[in-house]
C-alpha cells in the first residue's frame, strides 16, 4: 500500500485517514487455511497473504500494457516478464517438482515458458496485456495451485526429482519467499516507470 506525502496540510491529514482506515481491516494474524494438513495450511495462507501485500502496493495504480512491458534498460526485466517468470515457478515446484506433472503445453506457450531464462539474463518482450490480464492468470494457476497442494505428499517427505532432493514443506517456503522478492521488484518497477520522467 502506498502513500504519499504532500506538502497540502488538508492532503496530509486525508492521507493519514484513508491509511488509518485501510490498515484497520488489515488482518494481524495470519489464520490457517482449511482442509490442509500442517503446515501446509499456515503455509497457504501466508503465500496468500503475501500475494495480497505486493499487490495492494499497486491498488488503484493504471497497469496498461506500455507499463507491463518498459523496461528501465534494453534487455532487462518488465513488469510483464516477472510476472510470468513467477507464474512459471510456482507451476515447477508445486506441479512438476512435488507431483512430478509436466506442465501443459498451453502454459508453456503462455507464460513464454522456453523463452524466459532468469539464469541467462534472457527476458523476452512480453504479452502486451495490462495487469489485470497477468493477475487473472496468476489467480487461476494459483487456485489449481491450492487445489494441487491438498494431493501433496507429508510434509516432511524427501522428493527426488531430477537430481533435486527437497520436501514439500521447502518447496512452500521457498515459493513464498521466490514471490516475496519478485513482487517486490514489480513493486519496484512500477515506481521506477511512474517516476521516469522526473
Amino acid at each position: 500500500m502506498r502513500f504519499h506525502s504532500s506538502s497540502d496540510p488538508v492532503r496530509q491529514v486525508c492521507d493519514c485517514r484513508q491509511a488509518t482506515a485501510i490498515l484497520s481491516f488489515m488482518a494481524n494474524d495470519v489464520e490457517p487455511l482449511p482442509g490442509y494438513p500442517e503446515p501446509y495450511g499456515l503455509l497457504c495462507a501466508v503465500l496468500q497473504d503475501g500475494t495480497s501485500d505486493w499487490r495492494g502496493e499497486l491498488w488503484g495504480a493504471e497497469i496498461g500494457p506500455d507499463v507491463t512491458a518498459w523496461r528501465p534498460r534494453p534487455g532487462g526485466q518488465s513488469i510483464g516478464a516477472i510476472l510470468l517468470h513467477m507464474v512459471i515457478v510456482e507451476i515447477f515446484w508445486f506441479e512438476c517438482f512435488v507431483l512430478g506433472q509436466r506442465p501443459s503445453d498451453e502454459d508453456k506457450r503462455t507464460l513464454l515458458w522456453d523463452e524466459i531464462d532468469v539464469d541467462e539474463g534472457r527476458w523476452p518482450d512480453p504479452p502486451a496485456q495490462p495487469i489485470q490480464w497477468y493477475f487473472d492468470l496468476f489467480d487461476r494457476v494459483r487456485s489449481r495451485s491450492l487445489e494441487r497442494i491438498r494431493q501433496w505428499p507429508p510434509p516432511a517427505t524427501l522428493v527426488e526429482r531430477n537430481g533435486m532432493s527437497r520436501t514439500p514443506r521447502w518447496v512452500l517456503g521457498h515459493v513464498i519467499q521466490h514471490e516475496a522478492y519478485h513482487g517486490g521488484q514489480v513493486v519496484m518497477l512500477y515506481d521506477l516507470w511512474a517516476n521516469r520522467n522526473v
